[in-house]
C-alpha cells in the first residue's frame, strides 16, 4: 500500500508539471523510409479562411510516414495563450527552422510577422531554395508602412524595383 500512495503522488505531480507546461507551438514529424530521408521542409501555416493550420499537419504527415521527408509545421499563435489562431496575423514562432530546410512550403494569408520572424523567410529565400506557395501564398504577406520587410507586402509598389507586386509575383 506505501508503494502504491508514492506511485500516486508520481503519477498526480507528473500530471500537473505536464498540464502546466506551455503547449507546444509547432509540430515536427520524422520521416521514415523513402526518397526524402535526410531532407527536411518547413511548412508555414497562418490563415483565417482556409484551413491551412489543418492541411499543413496532413501533408506533413504524408510526407513524412510515405516520402521520408522531416518535417515541421508552424502555426500563427496567440502570443499570449500559446494557442494555434489562425486570426492572430503577427506571429509565426518556429521559423528558425528554416535555417535547415531543404524546403518551404507557405500557405499563409496576410501576416505582418515582426522583423525577427520575417527575417528567416529572407535568410531562406535568399538561398535560392525552393519554394511551394499553397492557396493565398500569392498575397502571403500584408506588411505596412517603414517597416524592414513591407516590400514582401502583396501589391507592394515601392521603391523597391526589384520587389514590385511583392512576394507573390516576385517569388511564386
Amino acid at each position: 500500500m506505501k508503494h502504491v500512495s508514492k506511485l500516486l503522488v508520481a503519477i498526480f505531480a507528473a500530471a500537473a508539471v505536464s498540464a502546466s507546461a506551455a503547449p507546444k507551438q509547432w509540430l515536427d514529424y520524422k520521416g521514415n523510409k523513402g526518397p526524402g530521408k535526410g531532407k527536411k521542409v518547413v511548412l508555414i501555416s497562418g490563415d483565417e479562411e482556409y484551413r491551412s493550420e489543418e492541411a499543413m499537419p496532413v501533408l506533413a504527415g504524408i510526407l513524412s510516414r510515405h516520402h521520408g521527408f522531416d518535417c515541421r509545421v508552424v502555426f500563427a499563435i496567440d502570443p499570449k495563450s500559446g494557442i494555434v489562431d489562425p486570426n492572430n496575423r503577427n506571429n509565426i514562432p518556429g521559423l528558425e527552422a528554416l535555417s535547415n530546410a531543404d524546403l518551404m512550403v507557405i500557405g499563409t494569408r496576410f501576416r505582418d510577422l515582426p522583423d525577427e520572424q520575417m527575417a528567416h523567410i529572407d535568410t531562406y529565400l535568399k538561398t535560392g531554395r525552393p519554394v511551394i506557395g499553397m492557396r493565398t501564398a500569392t498575397h502571403a504577406f500584408n506588411i505596412g508602412g517603414d517597416k524592414k520587410y513591407a516590400h514582401y507586402s502583396n501589391g507592394y509598389g515601392g521603391p523597391k524595383k526589384e520587389w514590385q507586386g511583392g512576394f507573390g509575383k516576385v517569388v511564386l
